[in-house]
């Protein structure tokens, strides 16, 4: 009987001459990063849009992998110097790599700890050497939280042989970044690499950036100093990825010390979830235990439940702030009074700011515009309640304050005025641009009074944050309501000072949020210059 072969015969096909020929003229595989020739050095560019004037700069080549431009020589373009990579960028992070060396890093003044800060640094420090991983600092604002991350962050990197550091800052990058970067180079010595340090300054919407494809880092963080922390305390990307950055359900001794920092925590102690690691060590716990963080809390007694994805008070704590308050305290005290301290709450030494509520006299056809809204207002909620329909709520809610900001603005003009006349600089703090900021800084405008303008998305957001500073717009009108100095003597990078012209603030617009309101009112009210607010109501 015969057998059939079992070796298999493949026929290869042969390629037709068109094929051969489109192969011969398919071009190679773009590189994914510049080739660097010897005695040469790349630089990183963040060209605007669509180049410059139009196009790409000779030389200059955009690589895709490194989402950024390259230009390769012996030495830079002037031109093209605007447009180079920060020190202590991620950018500039890259091009380190890719050169084998480091560029120069930030230049500044010197600045000085006072005791106080210099006490807070030590029992930073004290908590890393005993092998806590976490650290939070929730000193009243404006008093000089940043240089004691600053600092703690240099000794904690050098007492464990760490080498790169983590600063995530929040909005507006242009004007938060500079901050850091100027207190990273004044509190520095004299070595161009900043004691072999490698910082990355990083806005938390950018966090993406350090995540790869498969979700995991790009980079090892030895050490994080999450600022504006509350920014992390609802589950969202840019949670995602700090999480995974600073590996916090991950276990203790694998984890980077991370210093977090905010005076303002949450509502409520169910939005401190970027503590969540810290609180799992405390009670001995496996970090995943405590990830979800509200649910870790409730089943240990604190009146928090779930609310459409979000944890908030129970319906009976609701209804008591002394319970609200005991819960608080209990939770804070955990780490308040642990040995050593894993909490830090300095109050500042000028007290809060002084604030009032100044009534605004509307005139009669004021008035009718407003009560006109009003009932507009109240029809559309008792619809909105009655089809249970959200969104309809809240478009009611937004016009209702549209409405009637564009009614009190000349009324906050006037003050503004008033308070300019009796030797201040203003500060007027809004939530909408449309109808609050807009209209604001152009009746100002009309009037010839300089404004500095903080608000959208400004590209000249810190140079209108210096004027202000400078005393060339004697009022800014801003939304910004975290990360940015507008008080009195600030000192620059160059040693030069703010004016000490003092400052008085209005909120034009009230925030929903006292976290953002408090935060708000800390721009000017800081650094022991005391800054009066008062909000405006009809």
């Amino acid at each position: 009987m015969a057998t059939r072969s079992s070796r298999k015969t493949t026929t290869r096909r042969k390629s037709s001459p068109r094929q051969a020929t489109s192969a011969k003229k398919r071009p190679a595989a773009a590189p994914t990063v510049p080739t660097i020739p010897p005695g040469q050095r790349v630089w990183l560019l963040e060209l605007p849009w669509g180049g410059l004037g139009g196009g790409t700069p000779a030389r200059v080549t955009y690589y895709k992998a490194l989402t950024a431009h390259a230009y390769v020589g012996t030495a830079l373009p002037s031109p093209l110097e605007p447009y180079a990579s920060k020190p202590y960028s991620y950018l500039r992070w890259l091009e380190d790599e890719l050169n084998g060396s480091e560029g120069p890093g930030a230049t500044a003044a010197p600045m000085t700890l006072r005791p106080e800060q210099r006490a807070d640094v030590d029992a930073i420090v004290a908590a890393a050497q005993r092998e806590f991983r976490q650290v939070h600092l929730a000193n009243d604002v404006g008093t000089g939280k940043t240089l004691v991350a600053v600092a703690a962050a240099k000794a904690i990197a050098k007492l464990g042989g760490a080498r790169t550091i983590l600063v995530t800052v929040d909005r507006p990058a242009r004007i938060t970044i500079p901050s850091w970067r100027r207190t990273i180079a004044a509190l520095g010595s004299e070595d161009p690499c900043d004691d072999d340090l490698r910082w990355i300054i990083m806005s938390s919407d950018s966090l993406g950036k350090l995540m790869a494809r498969n979700g995991r880092p790009r980079l090892t963080v030895d050490v994080a100093v999450i600022d504006e922390a509350h920014q992390f305390r609802h589950a969202s990307k840019r949670t995602s990825y700090m999480r995974r950055l600073t590996r916090m359900d991950g276990p203790h001794e694998k984890s980077p010390f991370v210093l977090t920092i905010t005076a303002t925590p949450g509502h409520h102690p169910g939005e401190w979830g970027y503590l969540s690691s810290l609180y799992a060590r405390v009670h001995g716990d496996p970090p995943a235990e405590w990830s979800d963080f509200g649910r870790a809390l409730a089943e240990r007694g604190v009146p928090l439940e779930t609310s459409y994805g979000k944890w908030t008070w129970t319906a009976e704590a609701k209804e008591s702030l002394p319970m609200q308050q005991a819960a608080i305290g209990d939770v804070r005290d955990i780490l308040l009074r642990h040995d050593p301290p894993l909490m830090l709450t300095r109050s500042a030494p000028r007290g809060p700011p002084p604030f009032d509520v100044d009534l605004v006299e509307l005139t009669p056809d004021q008035w009718r515009a407003y009560e006109l809204e009003w009932g507009d207002f109240q029809r559309e909620m008792q619809l909105a309640r009655t089809g249970n329909n959200v969104a309809r709520g809240l478009a009611a809610l937004v016009r209702l304050r549209q409405k009637a900001s564009m009614i009190r603005v000349e009324h906050t003009v006037a003050a503004a005025k008033a308070e300019l006349e009796r030797g201040y600089q203003v500060l007027i703090a809004t939530e909408m641009v449309s109808t609050a900021a807009h209209p604001v800084a152009e009746l100002l405008e009309a009037d010839g009074i300089p404004v500095a303008r903080i608000y959208g998305s400004n590209p000249q957001a810190e140079s209108e944050r210096m004027r202000f500073q400078r005393g060339e717009a004697p009022v800014v009108v801003f939304n910004t309501p975290t990360a940015i100095n507008l008080q009195a003597r600030e000192q620059f990078a160059d040693g030069t000072f703010a004016t000490d012209t003092p400052r008085r603030g209005f909120f034009h617009q009230a925030r929903y949020s006292g976290l953002l309101a408090e935060q708000t009112m800390g721009r000017a009210h800081r650094n022991n210059q005391v800054c009066s607010w008062s909000l405006f109501m009809q």
